[in-house]
Parts: C-alpha cells; sequence; structure tokens
C-alpha cells in the first residue's frame, strides 16, 4: 500500500514550517511497510518556499522516501495544481494536504489501519479537522444537498476530546474536503480528476458529487485528528472566494446533476444561486461589482459549451454498469 502527497503551495512558508515537521513525524512509524513520495506543487512563490521544503527534507532524518517540486511560473490554482501532482505522482494512493493543516502524530496510522479493512468498499479516506487551537471542528466531511449547498459536518462545533458522545467509530459519509483527504488514484483519474476550470473552491464538492453518483464511497475515521490554520493562500484576496463560488456551482450543477435532479430542485437551486449572488454583492464594493459579475456570470457563459460537453462525457460514465465505470 503506496501513497502519493501532493501539497499544494502559494507562498505558504509560514506554514509549511509547522506542516512538514507534523508530516515527517506521522509517516516515520510507517516508512518501513509503507512507500511514500511527497510532491509539493509551488505556484510561483516569491517567499522561502522551496528553500524551506528542501532544507526540512534533508535534514531529516528520514531516507526512504521520495520528493519532488514542481515549479509553476505563475498561479494555477488550487485544482490545476492537484491534477498535476497527481499526473506525477508514482502510488496507488493520492494524499491532498493543505499546506496550513498540521496532522497528529498517528493520522496515517489510523488512515491505513481503515484502508486495510476497507479498500474494497471505500475510495476515499478522511480524518477530523479541527481550528487550529483544537477547540472546534472545522471539518468531519462533507454533507451535501441537491439545492446546491455544501457544508462541513460539524463545523463550528465545540471538539471534547472526551466527551462520551464523540464520534469515535469510522462510518460512511457523503464525500470529504480536499483540505487532508485520501483519494483511490485509478479511481479518481477514473471519474475525471479534479475540474481545471474550477480554479479554486467547491472543486472537492464538485469530485465528491461524481463519485457518489458512480457509487464510489466515502470513509470518515473521526479518530485522525488534523489542525487546519486557514487562510494559508486565499486570506485577504477580497471578494474572490464569492465570485469562485457564484460561478463553480453553476459549472457543479451543469456538468454533474442529472436532468431529473434539476426538475425536481429546480425551486430550491434558483433560491440558492439568489443567495450566492447575494454573497458576491455585499462583498463587492459598488465601483468593481460590473467587473466581479462579468467575472462569475459572464465566464459561465463563456464555458457553458465546456460544461456541456463534460456533461455528456460524465453522463455516458455514469450509465455504464457497476464495476465498469
Amino acid at each position: 500500500m503506496n501513497f502519493s502527497i501532493i501539497i499544494p503551495n502559494l507562498n505558504g512558508a509560514k506554514f509549511l514550517v509547522n506542516c512538514l515537521p507534523s508530516l515527517i513525524t506521522s509517516l516515520k512509524p510507517l516508512l518501513k511497510n509503507h512507500p511514500f513520495e511527497i510532491i509539493l506543487v509551488d505556484n510561483a512563490s516569491t517567499d522561502d518556499s522551496i528553500s524551506l521544503f528542501k532544507k526540512i527534507f534533508n535534514s531529516s532524518e528520514i531516507r526512504n522516501f521520495k520528493f519532488e517540486i514542481i515549479q509553476n511560473n505563475f498561479n494555477h490554482g488550487f485544482a490545476p495544481s492537484i491534477n498535476q501532482g497527481i499526473s506525477k505522482s508514482s502510488y496507488e494512493w493520492v494524499v491532498l494536504l493543505n499546506n496550513d493543516i498540521v496532522i497528529s502524530p498517528d493520522w496515517f496510522t489510523k488512515i491505513i489501519a481503515q484502508i486495510k479493512l476497507n479498500k474494497d468498499k471505500y475510495a476515499v479516506y478522511c480524518g477530523t479537522i479541527l481550528t487550529a487551537d483544537g477547540a472546534k471542528y472545522e471539518s468531519s466531511g462533507l454533507n451535501f444537498n441537491y439545492k446546491g449547498k455544501c457544508q462541513n459536518i460539524n463545523n463550528g462545533l465545540p471538539f471534547l476530546a472526551n466527551a462520551p458522545t464523540r464520534q469515535r467509530t469510522s462510518l460512511p459519509i457523503w464525500g470529504s474536503s480536499a483540505a487532508l483527504v485520501i483519494y483511490n488514484k485509478k479511481i479518481l483519474n477514473t471519474i475525471g480528476g479534479f475540474d481545471n476550470d474550477f480554479f479554486a473552491y467547491e472543486e472537492d464538492v464538485d469530485v465528491a458529487l461524481r463519485l457518489q453518483l458512480l457509487n464510489h464511497k466515502t470513509l470518515l475515521v473521526p479518530n485522525a485528528i488534523s489542525y487546519h490554520f486557514g487562510g494559508g493562500t486565499s486570506s485577504k484576496m477580497g471578494n474572490f472566494r464569492q465570485i469562485m463560488d457564484t460561478k463553480n456551482w453553476f459549472y457543479i450543477i451543469i456538468k454533474d446533476y442529472p436532468m431529473s435532479i434539476i426538475l425536481k430542485y429546480l425551486p430550491q437551486i434558483f433560491v440558492e444561486r439568489l443567495r450566492n449572488l447575494s454573497g458576491l454583492i455585499k462583498s463587492t464594493p459598488i465601483h468593481q461589482l460590473p467587473q466581479s459579475l462579468i467575472k462569475s456570470y459572464g465566464q459561465v457563459l463563456i464555458y457553458l459549451p465546456q460544461m456541456l460537453y463534460k456533461r455528456h462525457k460524465f453522463q455516458k460514465l455514469s450509465s455504464l454498469p457497476p464495476g465498469r465505470a
């Protein structure tokens, strides 16, 4: 059982300084039996991310794993960076790791134990992501609604490590955030991987929905804990997220939704898209609003033929008998 760990990065040195040592600590007990490779996909960072990456791994006591750096000369975005890493990866399982995540020492041990037990049942594995201080949940996976809304399970709730009611046993969930997740690479490639047209945000929802529609399941391992320091790349970007959310939800609906679902949930879908519009308007200075509307809705119109083509390809894939897709 082998793992390729992909870390997308843009000026994330201040986060990598904690992320990478936590990764090494978690891998140490497993390297004798499980080959790993670590791929940093750097999107034209101007800080010392690359030199820090090399320094940390060259100075570590561990020698029996590979690491590689993909250096882009401009910011390709999250989804394209992940696909770059996957295309360079050698192993059967792909781990996506945000640069602002710190993982617990036993994270990989707990996840791999569940993969050994369930690898024929589940294509995706994830753990519990907490806030940086460990006080609250950030994500226990994704909960999806066909009206066009997806939320992180348990987000914002207090995390009480010793509470008797806390979920400790693994359980199936709808999907996983891409902040820290393991995918079966063969299955991920079969569904088309991440969509490069998303650039950033909701790309994990798109992947999770396509996996669900093809009956590939996700397992939550609650005791595999990590901590998200948040905003490692996307902070201080104005209304960028609102623009991406508005655009990408249209992409998801156009590409992935069966027509029966569109017809069934059309009123709710319309209301949620109005909420996207409201969020975009509220987050945008009035003088920037026309440009922001063009960036979101204009791109939907420009990319509509491409999304319809992708829809056609996916509909053909989803019509195959089980085991053939």
